[in-house]
């Protein structure tokens, strides 16, 4: 630090000490030595935490003061009032206005400087420096250090206005001369927008003595403009008499930068949030699309922007949306791919695109959407789909521009949303059409189809339900299908349901359904469960009349069980016969009789045919069960 300034903040009656960009002590003024009785010599180079916990905390009589004085300085943000109570090295309480700033300029750049200002009464912050800068306005040397600790510095005026001092900084800034200023006064002689107006209002703060409080654009000698906080008061005698006009120049150039990117920043945060929700509502594409590229064109300050849809088996892009552009042109005009264009560029590149001049760009040839335009900037992304790109995003302007990331980032998060509503928009078609789809399929279908939810009951049924239960599909839509199954297969129906309800598929269940005139009806089930946002909504259900198939299976089933009992009777009578019959053959050998005999042997050989043949139909009765039972199952 000069030797210069230092002796300027010597002659200050504010106490002040200098932190270095460590936060260490690097200079201690007058005014603060002899106000808290530190010397300087034994409080340079240390940490300023050290400096308040062991010198200035046992000054504080405002609880927690010290430590916030701390936390501030820690993180080096700005105050500019503070009030407090402290004991000073004489013993005497004293009221304190504290304040820090970071100071500008090499080689203060990073510094901070903090500030102790004795305040006897709640005087505000301007009129206090008024009437410091008309108790020192006879030391130049302290006007020019006070003016270089703050961007451009202090001015002072006589009481009509005519201009005594201006920091040497602010004369830079503006281009004139000490000598310009004192003749025609600053404001006469600046480049300041809106002149006139700024002039009247500088008058009548001269006219009424009121305060002056103005943010001026100032034209630089750097052709760039300044955005300037200008204050002051008037300084006035114990008559109540203006002596002096006294004020600040700071520069907030930075600050209303900072602001402005921020709005911006929020403008298009905004932007984006609303175009995601355009795309949750359902928009069409076209008038999504025609949302993207106007928020796009609007929040980065662009003349053009595009949507381009890829068309792979072409090579080329197809104009889907534009701003700026011949609207004419749109879902006509074609683009090409490759290098021949910014847009097939970005598709090989495989991320963003800056172009700072398409007049000299190298990496591709500019296409004549943008040569015909005369475009010399511009920024593109790719929009994703799911298959692979959909296409590009770009915007463009005339006159030659560097895009920041805050740019691509913005660019790029409305390509991302355009790409998830353009995939939930073809996703949406393609469920539409597989709904006609499936719909057709089901209105021509022999089989009852329908389609059931949990809170709305059956939500549709094809025709073929007049066919199977005698209703129309109209007077189904809204109710429950267990309304109209008979009780004898309701527990079969519910089991299949509770295996619906975990997602499970079920097959084959038949269940007994009362017709709209009484009569029953059986029906084989098929159902699978409708899954939404994971969790089971519904079921799909086909149902196929197997009433006839029942009664054949009935009829099958009869015949089964009337050939078992043939079979039975077949064993049970050869039985019974065969057993007498060898008993009279066994008497008959016992007999003298021979005739007699023979007579016998040859009645028997006779009966024991016939159960021979019952024998064989036994053993055919067996075969027809057993082709039965096998193609009956087949």
């Amino acid at each position: 630090m000069g030797s210069a300034v230092y002796c300027c903040l010597d002659e200050l009656d504010d106490a002040v000490v200098i932190l270095d960009r460590d936060n260490n002590v690097a200079r201690l003024n007058r005014s603060f030595q002899e106000t808290f009785g530190i010397r300087a010599e034994t409080a340079r180079g240390t940490d300023i935490g050290d400096l308040i916990a062991h010198d200035l905390a046992p000054l504080f009589r405002d609880d927690g003061f010290a430590d916030r004085m701390l936390e501030n300085l820690r993180h080096r943000r700005e105050i500019t009032h503070a009030t407090c109570q402290m004991q000073t090295a004489s013993g005497e309480m004293r009221r304190f206005s504290f304040s820090c700033r970071m100071m500008t300029g090499e080689p203060y750049t990073g510094m901070l400087l903090a500030r102790f200002r004795n305040i006897a009464s709640e005087r505000d912050e301007p009129m206090r420096i008024a009437s410091d800068v008309q108790a020192s306005v006879r030391a130049e040397s302290v006007h020019a250090g006070i003016g270089e600790l703050i961007p451009y510095g202090i001015w002072i005026c006589e009481p009509d206005g005519t201009v005594i001092y201006l920091s040497p900084s602010f004369l830079d800034l503006t281009g004139i001369t000490t000598e310009d200023s004192l003749k025609s006064g600053w404001m006469d002689r600046a480049r300041i927008e809106d002149a006139e107006e700024v002039l009247a209002d500088w008058h009548r703060c001269i006219e009424t003595g009121c305060r002056w409080d103005r943010e001026l654009r100032i034209l630089g000698t750097d052709g760039g403009y300044h955005t300037i906080l200008s204050r002051g008061a008037p300084v006035r005698d114990e008559a109540g008499s203006i002596t002096l006009w006294a004020g600040i120049n700071l520069d907030i150039t930075a600050r209303r930068c900072a602001e402005n990117l921020s709005a911006v920043r929020a403008a298009q945060q905004a932007a984006i949030a609303a175009l995601g929700l355009s795309a949750l509502a359902g928009a069409d594409l076209p008038e999504l699309m025609d949302a993207a590229v106007q928020a796009v064109a609007e929040h980065l300050g662009v003349e053009y922007s595009k949507v381009l849809r890829y068309l792979p088996d072409e090579g080329e892009f197809l104009l889907k949306a534009a701003v700026g552009f011949d609207r004419a042109q749109v879902g006509t005009r074609r683009v090409e791919g490759g290098t021949d264009s910014q847009a097939g560029y970005t598709l090989l590149s495989c991320g963003p695109v800056i172009v700072k001049d398409l007049m000299t760009e190298t990496r591709f040839h500019g296409p004549a959407l943008l040569r015909d335009e005369g475009i010399r900037s511009g920024i593109s992304v790719i929009i994703q789909g799911s298959e692979g790109p959909y296409g590009v995003l770009g915007a463009h302007t005339r006159v030659r521009r560097t895009f920041t990331r805050d740019d691509i980032n913005f660019i790029q998060a409305a390509a991302n949303v355009l790409a998830q509503g353009i995939e939930r928009k073809l996703t949406e078609e393609a469920l539409v059409r597989s709904e006609e789809k499936f719909r057709e399929i089901a209105q021509r279908s022999f089989d009852m189809i329908y389609t059931c939810y949990r809170d709305g009951g059956i939500t549709y049924i094809s025709p073929a339900v007049t066919r199977i239960l005698g209703y129309t599909p109209a007077e189904l839509i809204g109710k429950r299908s267990r309304d109209y199954i008979s009780p004898p297969s309701l527990a079969a129906w519910e089991e299949g349901l509770k295996k619906v309800a975990r997602g499970e598929p079920i097959e084959g269940l038949e269940v007994e359904f009362r017709r709209k005139d009484g009569t029953a009806v059986f029906v084989e089930l098929n159902e699978s469960p409708i899954i939404e946002h994971g969790r089971v909504a519904g079921a799909q259900v086909v149902g196929r009349d197997i009433t006839g198939r029942k009664c054949d299976e009935e009829i099958k089933s009869q015949a089964y069980r009337q050939i078992e009992r043939n079979i039975e009777q077949f064993a049970v009578l050869g039985d019974h016969i065969r057993q007498p019959l060898q008993v009279i053959l066994g008497r008959a050998e016992l007999l003298d009789d021979g005739g007699a005999t023979e007579i016998m042997r040859d009645q028997v050989e006779r009966i024991n045919d016939y159960i021979r043949q019952l024998d064989r139909g036994w053993v055919e009765s067996r075969k027809v069960r057993e082709f039965l039972r096998r193609h009956g199952e087949g």
